[in-house]
Formats: C-alpha cells, structure tokens, sequence
C-alpha cells in the first residue's frame, strides 16, 4: 500500500535480494558490537572512576548486584542516615589530616615541671568513641610521658609498641595514629622496622625500604624457633652471607630525618659476621658468635638529617637479626607497627618470656596496644571462655614482661558476611569483643570498641558502600582509606582520655 492506501507497484524478487542486507554484514554488526561491549566492560576494571558500573566485585552475590542490589544497599545507608553524614565528615577530616605535610614542631622551652595544659585545636573534634578506662588511672604514666613530650623536656620521647594481625598489616591504622600523635607531640621518627618482609601484606609507610631475596626468616606465627626468640617484631632472620637490606625515611610520608639508627639481632654459638653502612661512610662490621645465645643491640647516631642505612650478612657463619629502628633525638612519639599479619592472637605466647623481657626493657615503651582476634573468627569450635584465658594469657606474658608499661587493647572492626541481598554482623563479632573488654577491665588495660566506632551492627556493610570504599570487598579489612579513619577514631579517643587526665 503507498500513503494514500493504494495497491503499491509489484515488488520484483531480484530487488527483494538486492535491497536485503548479506548475513555475513550482520554478523560482523553484531560481533562488532560484542567487542564494543567486552571493552567497555574491561575498561570499568582498568579506570578506577568507572568502578561504580563493573558488572560483578569480589564481593558481590550475583553479576550486576550494583544494579539489582542498589535499592538494598540504599535502604541500609538510609536506615543509619545521622551516622553516615557524621562518617562522611570523619572520613574528610581524617583524610584531610593524612594529607597534612610532616611540619617540625617547635620545641617549647624546657621546663622544671609541666605547666597548666593548654588547649588543641583537635579537643574539639568530635569522638563517637571514648576510650573504656574503666574509672581508674591505668594509663597516667602513659599520659605523664607525653606530658613531659608535649613540653619538650630533653630526653622525652615517648615509646609505643603496637601488636597486632593484619588490622594493622600494612601499617595503615599505626601510620594514621603515628602521623597525628607525631604532629601534635613531635616527630622523634619512625621506630621499629623487620629486616625483611615475612610476606607481601607487611609494608611500612614512613620508610624508604629495600632488601634482597636472600635473607631465610622464621615467623611467629609458624611456630618454628623452640628457643622463641622472635625478636620485638616476631620474626627472625637468618644468613650465611649475601642477604642484604637498606632503611631511610621516606621524604614524603614523614619529616624525612633520622639521628640514629639501631641494629637489633642475636648472637649465638657460629654467628657469623654482619656489615654496617650509612651512606657512603665506613663500613661497621659486627661479630655476631657467641658462647649461647643473647640478645645484642648496635646504635649507630648520625646528624639529624636524611640518612640511609644498608645491612649485609657479610659470611663466616650464620647471622640472627630482628630488625632496625630509626630514632630522632628529640622530645616527641614514636609509634611501633609489629603486625603479625595472620595470627591468632595467642600466638603472642611463642616468645620465651625472658626474650621478650630483654627487648622490651631495650625499647622502654611507656604503653602497649594490642589489636588482634579477626583471625581467631575462623575458629568455629572455640567457645569464648577459650578464647577469653587466651586473650589473658597474652596480656598476663607481655605485662609481666615489661611491668610498668600501660597497655590498651583495641578490639577487632565489624566482620561482615551476605545474608540473602543484605551484609549483617557476623554473630561471633560482638561476643569476641565483650570477652576482649572484660579481660582488659580485670587485667589492668584500657579498651577501645573498634566495632562500635565504626557505627556497631552492620557497619561493615556501610562502610563496603561509602564513597571512597572504607571496607573491602572481604568485608573482613578496611582500605587504606578505612584505615586512616580508624586511625583518627583511636586518636580522638586517646586525646580525649589525655586531656581528661592533664586536666585532672
């Protein structure tokens, strides 16, 4: 039929051919457009801007759950609406503090006794999260020596030593908190670091770090030292020459300076020879043999600056070595990251008590925090009474270790898992992090609730949703930029508690 509804001129077969499109043309239309698709399907995995429109995460139950499962996820961020607006402002402000350039801070003029306290711009920051002291002054002298830092009295560094499983992994949380302890006390350096990484989850913010593959090491975790010398760390080293590593500052993540370098590492029975360096200077080299096995230390100072300092097990039998610190002499903190990434927590226990003894009496720390109990999750037979005299057995070995050192027990973050279309708490979370809090109450420790600063049930989901992402696609660790909040979380917390105290 033409417009007017008229029989229309009889069509020839020939034109019919003519005017219809070759199979072979479609094909290649529609294969054309498959590869168009599997492109832009690619490249939502290689442009992080395009994350929001991948087809299936890690996490996901289903392909397309951030389409499908969007209206879910919105109903739970809307449910918790105060509690997210208040994370987006946390999680600016901790960002905007890590993006904070390392600045010396002026050293006051010393002084005979602590003066009246004077208040910081961060008192006024909100803390969603107060640190448990449970009604007494368990962390005074904690408080005293940043007192004495705070003033700037010579000599008053104030040491941290913080155990913990992969919370702590990649020095995330511990970088946080050191970054905003050392900008408000002073930078007095970075602290301990392994000779080598026990595995690829061990990384340092702070340091420019390098090391050869030659160095064997025995962890912790593993069990594999009967005389249970771990080191502060929890990891030995060992070689019978050529395995060599190098330490400095990192310019960039820290004041970038060092004035002393300390060699921590064992001498024993056909101990064989370590090589000292810093920079271009002499080489130093240690004899490592000894009669029975000790503990031995080798301080190397420097003029405060940037400095680098290599390592070499340089032969004659087989060298021990833990790790090296880097020190500034000046008043501020130093905050020690020993992530034990993948243990449970009475894996602290492996240390032979007089070992653990000796390195802590070296180091002087004034408070240790202890962040562990994701990995004990996994344990599905453990009843919490278990894990309960666990818990006090490692809090009883490293307080008998060090008696006057305070100590603070950080609880695990939330663990999240799917429930139909939907992320919970998983039930064993909240039952482990009450058993934490009551041994820390009966032995003497402060208590930080991790799981209800992130916002309590469910936060894990929230977190895995916000923008930047906080939780990862495990649900079980935070991102980095998690991390840097949680960090500002427990420093918020721990300054409340300090001015508290100084106003006291």
């Amino acid at each position: 039929m033409d417009e007017d509804g008229r029989l229309a001129a009889p069509v020839q077969l020939g034109e019919i051919v003519e005017a219809a499109p070759p199979r072979l043309s479609t094909l290649g239309n529609v294969g054309g457009a498959l590869a168009v698709l599997t492109l832009c399907v690619v490249a939502t995995y290689l442009v992080p801007a395009l994350e929001f429109a991948r087809p299936w995460n890690a996490a996901d139950p289903l392909p397309f759950w951030n389409l499908t499962g969007r209206y879910v996820e919105s109903d739970q961020l809307g449910q918790a609406g105060t509690e997210v607006a208040a994370l987006d402002a946390l999680t600016r402000d901790a960002l905007d503090a890590a993006s904070q350039e390392h600045v010396a801070r002026p050293t006051p003029g010393v002084a005979s006794t602590i003066g009246p306290y004077t208040p910081h711009p961060d008192d006024a920051k909100e803390v969603t999260q107060s640190l448990e002291l449970f009604g007494d002054d368990r962390l005074d002298s904690f408080f005293a020596s940043l007192a004495r830092s705070e003033a700037g009295q010579p000599g008053a560094i104030t040491r941290v030593v913080h155990w913990g499983d992969s919370a702590i992994g990649v020095d995330g949380i511990t970088s946080a908190i050191r970054h905003r302890m050392q900008q408000r006390f002073g930078d007095a350096g970075h602290g301990f670091h392994l000779m080598a990484p026990p595995n690829t989850s061990y990384r340092h913010q702070g340091v420019k770090f390098k090391h050869n593959d030659r160095w064997g090491k025995c962890f912790i975790i593993r069990k594999c030292r009967r005389d249970g010398h771990y080191g502060l760390g929890g990891v030995t080293f060992r070689s019978l020459g050529g395995a060599e590593s190098s330490f400095a500052p990192a310019p960039k993540r820290s004041l970038g300076k060092v004035s002393r370098f300390e060699v921590w590492y064992a001498a024993h029975p056909g101990g064989g020879k370590l090589r000292l360096r810093v920079d271009r200077g002499d080489k130093v080299v240690l004899d490592t043999h000894a009669d029975q096995l000790e503990d031995r230390w080798h301080a190397i100072d420097v003029e405060d600056g940037m400095h680098q300092l290599s390592v070499r097990a340089a032969g004659s039998g087989r060298v021990r070595v833990y790790g090296v610190t880097m020190e500034r002499d000046v008043p501020g903190v130093v905050w020690d990251g020993l992530a034990l990434v993948g243990a449970f927590t009475n894996r602290m226990t492996q240390f032979d008590a007089d070992h653990l003894r000796a390195q802590l009496e070296h180091r002087r720390p004034q408070l240790a925090v202890l962040t562990f109990g994701g990995n004990d999750m996994v344990r599905s037979s453990m009843k919490m009474s278990q894990y309960a005299d666990e818990f006090r057995q490692v809090i009883r070995h490293v307080r008998t270790a060090r008696p006057e050192m305070a100590c603070v027990v950080m609880s695990p973050l939330d663990h999240g898992k799917r429930q139909g279309r939907r992320i919970i708490t998983m039930p064993v979370v909240p039952k482990m992090i009450e058993a934490q809090r009551q041994v820390a109450k009966e032995e003497g420790c402060g208590f930080f609730d991790t799981f209800s600063a992130m916002g309590g049930d469910g936060s894990a989901g929230r977190w895995h949703k916000k923008r930047p992402r906080l939780v990862s696609g495990d649900l079980s660790h935070v991102t980095f930029k998690g991390q840097l909040v949680l960090g500002e979380l427990f420093y918020r917390a721990l300054m409340q508690a300090y001015v508290e105290y100084r106003r006291r």
